[in-house]
């Protein structure tokens, strides 16, 4: 919520939600969920966006989560970061 009312976004409204790899259009679904999080005396908010939804390709451009993740992984482990990664959220 708090994220939401600094930017404006009320709960039905259309945003943008981009990456360093893209962006995707989706619904706002504003909730007390996902609450901010302080890191280090700093405040973090988290963006929820649901994932394994295919491919990018095989869903329409600009609605896919597949869009904004990165393109690199953990060195150690050589697994994808798909979870975890910067947004800016906008309405649209």
């Amino acid at each position: 919520e708090t994220l939401a009312a600094a930017k404006g976004i009320a709960n039905g409204d259309y945003v943008k939600v981009s990456s360093k790899r893209g962006f995707i259009r989706a619904v706002a679904v504003v909730t007390r969920r996902l609450r901010t999080l302080h890191v280090n005396g700093q405040q973090v908010e988290t963006v929820g966006i649901p994932i394994h939804w295919g491919f990018e390709g095989v869903a329409r451009k600009g609605y896919i989560a597949n869009t904004l993740t990165p393109n690199v992984g953990d060195a150690n482990s050589q697994t994808p970061e798909y979870k975890a990664f910067l947004v800016n959220i906008e309405k649209a």
